[in-house]
């Protein structure tokens, strides 16, 4: 496809200068065809591609398999696919092993997690030539948590950080028409959960207002008008085509008999009874539970048969899914998807509708309509019951895309999503008005999306009381420039709560903090709401992100200038190029570090860098060992010792620099365990007074508790991982001498908290076995329920 053609050159051409690179590519529009071109171009290479989950492989597998021209062992021979989880189990050793030369890490959001992201980093610090390509359709892992993070963030250390070559959101897709722009159903069906959050949120105020009094009237109406809103069955029977094929979305958290998948099955299959005969609907099951079963289905329901393998594609098919379908796996010919899963997350909400648009159907239908008669358009428009605009009737191009445009059944509130995207369009379309001075340059006729919502009366009263009883984003925005007048920005803390707008509160009722963060991600500055925010000092996500490399490196050759170096600190930001600004928008270093990472010096780019005297991290990596002793001895002079910290790095041999080019570190904790006392380096090292792994083998309590201390000081607890071990007291080494994870699993079971060993542990945060270790399932179940009800899901760290 076009886009992915234009993505593929950007690959190429990042590929020349830099060892690491991303894209950032919307749900549907084919991203995985980059990574299977790049593997068919580089076939030689030793290529492993890491994926979520085992279904994703699957659909990767199918793609090469579908394609004729292709042989699976002839075009791939050396490209394998893995699962993040295939490298929980394997030693820093085996990674090492790993045969690579370039890996290529599908939804790189997960690189967020402690230890998926680890293993990752782990085969990126042992294969230091290895290339490597990320993809993603969202950067940002857990969105609107405290444990937010976006794995490309210039300002982090992260393995994708300042990356992206290539981005193409799902905003893009749709006003280039790459993806077609869905027909919205929506049922408000949690009516009587809001009224009852409504409820509590107006008996707060003062019962002798008026406004007390106009709002429980509406309530009242609200709750007597219920019973006359249009039904489940009715609006599935308008809306699904009889021989059509849906996806049903379940909640990820259940109550049997009442919204878990047998229950749910149960009863939607009792509604398409009414309209469809029971034999022509096919039905499909998976979830992570599953296992082969779960293959068998999602197999069954991408080739369009039954388990048993016939031909079921007249019939009506649905698949009913538990966290299946939210990343990278479309099946063909789907018309649309059923939302019963509410969700607070904007990410999973478009990854669960992407599953319903999907480029392969669209371009090749599209391709097929464009050579019908506007006639048979008319007539196939007519008899799938959709509705064509009179001025519109002529237009063959509008006819296709209503045609084409999939179906979203939305049973779980979601509606401010749809609003989101439908926002984001128009304020995106008018950006690009203004950079080509009025001429549009994108191929969507109509920007407003077709929604229809069945109970829209009781939708408006419920939306009109929240917004009386609950602050409305005008409300917000009244806040935000009371902050900005007082503060004189709007750099407002992510936990930042506050009851008058400028003074924090512990307790306050306006999470501002967190409101300006989710408009700095979300709302396009291009459109009404920020070009209200930009008037009081907003700086948005995107301000300053699409500089090319060519302006960084004028940025680059200033500070080179004024320094005579380029030994940028990493968290250096400036707005002119050699003056540090801590809310500067020009983050130099976090480009340095990635340059002196992933770029090579002897690219093009490179040369251009060494003429600033660059220092690159590989330039010192064919040391000999004789050098590397020299730098052992340095040490040693310095500091009368060889007690080297694993990730100590330096230029001179004495002196610590994050970015140094000799790992002098790792190298000693190599000698450590893998050279002899007796051989002639080990007596040299000796002459260092160096510590070998045999030695210290009989550490006493004291010893170990010091240690200890050293542990809580660093990491403010004892929460130490059991197989925790190190040379330090709080650097995580694989072959650390002290094992010091295992000593305190021992002294939490064996040692009496009322002993004088046990008082000394208490002082540094011990937490003994017996303390709350009475908690019954149930108790420790209701800690998680809370958990879930705070944040939304039970990805608990």
């Amino acid at each position: 496809y076009p886009h992915n053609i234009n993505t593929y050159e950007k690959i190429k051409k990042a590929r020349k200068n830099q060892r690491i690179y991303s894209i950032i590519q919307a749900t549907g529009t084919g991203k995985t065809y980059n990574a299977l071109q790049l593997s068919y171009d580089e076939k030689q290479k030793n290529i492993i591609m890491i994926v979520p989950n085992l279904s994703i492989k699957e659909h990767i597998e199918n793609t090469i398999k579908e394609n004729k021209k292709l042989d699976r062992e002839r075009d791939f021979l050396h490209f394998k696919i893995i699962t993040y989880q295939s490298l929980i189990n394997l030693s820093r050793e085996e990674i090492s092993n790993i045969k690579c030369d370039i890996l290529i890490v599908d939804e790189i959001q997960f690189m967020g997690t402690p230890v998926w992201g680890e293993r990752v980093r782990q085969l990126e610090e042992t294969h230091k030539d290895m290339e490597l390509f990320g993809m993603t359709a969202y950067k940002v892992r857990r969105r609107g948590t405290e444990y937010e993070k976006d794995v490309t963030d210039p300002n982090t250390d992260e393995v994708f950080s300042n990356s992206i070559v290539s981005e193409y959101d799902l905003v893009d897709a749709i006003l280039d028409k790459i993806l077609p722009k869905p027909n919205y159903k929506s049922s408000h069906i949690k009516i009587l959960e809001d009224i009852e959050l409504l409820k509590k949120d107006i008996e707060k105020l003062d019962p002798n207002t008026e406004e007390f009094k106009e709002y429980q009237k509406l309530k009242r109406t609200a709750i007597r008008r219920i019973h006359e809103a249009p039904s489940i069955p009715r609006l599935l029977q308008k809306t699904l085509i009889p021989n059509g094929k849906y996806y049903y979305f379940c909640p990820t958290m259940s109550e049997k008999g009442v919204n878990d998948i047998e229950t749910i099955k149960k009863e939607i299959i009792g509604y398409l009874k009414e309209f469809i005969k029971e034999e022509d609907i096919i039905v499909y099951t998976t979830t992570s539970e599953m296992g082969e079963e779960g293959r068998k289905n999602r197999e069954a329901f991408y080739n369009d048969t039954d388990l048993d393998g016939n031909d079921v594609s007249d019939k009506f098919q649905i698949m009913f899914a538990i966290n299946q379908y939210n990343l990278g796996v479309h099946a063909p010919n789907v018309n649309g998807c059923i939302l019963g899963r509410e969700t607070k997350s904007d990410i999973v909400y478009f990854e669960l509708i992407g599953r319903a648009l999907s480029i392969n159907d669209n371009y090749k239908l599209r391709k097929e309509y464009e050579t019908y008669s506007l006639e048979s358009l008319l007539k196939e428009a007519e008899e799938k019951e959709i509705k064509i605009r009179k001025d519109k009737e002529n237009d063959k191009d509008y006819i296709i895309s209503k045609i084409l445009s999939p179906t979203i059944i939305d049973l779980a509130g979601n509606y401010e999503f749809i609003k989101e995207l439908e926002d984001n369009l128009i304020g995106k379309a008018e950006e690009i008005r203004k950079k080509t001075n009025g001429v549009r340059t994108y191929h969507l006729d109509d920007l407003k999306f077709d929604i229809e919502m069945e109970n829209q009366d009781l939708f408006d009263t419920l939306q009109y009381l929240k917004k009386r009883v609950t602050p409305t984003w005008e409300d917000m925005y009244e806040y935000a420039r009371i902050y900005y007048e007082y503060h004189r920005d709007l750099e407002v803390p992510k936990k930042f709560k506050t009851n008058d707008g400028y003074n924090y509160d512990e307790n306050g009722i306006i999470n501002l903090g967190k409101w300006i963060d989710h408009q700095r991600i979300r709302c396009n500055p291009e459109s009404e709401r920020g070009k209200l925010l930009l008037e009081i000092g907003m700086r948005f996500e995107n301000k300053k992100s699409t500089l090319t490399w060519e302006e960084m490196y004028g940025y680059a050759k200033i500070y080179y200038e004024h320094h005579g170096n380029l030994e940028v600190p990493r968290k250096f930001k400036t707005n002119d190029g050699y003056t540090y600004d801590e809310k500067g928008i020009i983050n130099l270093g976090a480009w340095i570090g990635t340059q002196r990472k992933t770029c090579f010096p002897e690219s093009e780019r490179g040369k251009l860098l060494l003429n600033l005297k660059m220092r690159f991290n590989n330039i010192r990596s064919t040391l000999s060992w004789e050098e590397m002793y020299s730098y052992a001895k340095i040490y040693y002079e310095h500091y009368g010792n060889l007690e080297v910290l694993v990730k100590f790095k330096t230029n001179d041999g004495y002196t610590y620099d994050e970015n140094g080019t000799i790992n002098l570190g790792k190298w000693i904790a190599y000698q450590r365990r893998s050279c002899s006392p007796e051989s002639e380096r080990g007596k040299l090292l000796l002459k260092l007074k160096m510590r070998f792994n045999n030695i210290k083998s009989t550490l006493t309590w004291k010893d170990m508790y010091e240690y200890a201390k050293i542990y809580y000081e660093h990491h403010g607890d004892l929460e130490v991982p059991y197989k925790f071990r190190t040379n330090d007291g709080y650097t995580y080494d694989e072959n650390g001498n002290i094992n010091l994870g295992t000593w305190i699993a021992t002294q939490r079971i064996r040692c009496n908290p009322e002993s004088k060993r046990g008082k000394l542990l208490l002082e540094i945060g011990m937490r003994f076995e017996k303390i709350k270790s009475t908690l019954t399932w149930e108790g420790m179940y209701g800690y998680a329920k809370i958990y879930y009800e705070h944040h939304g899901n039970l990805e608990v760290p």
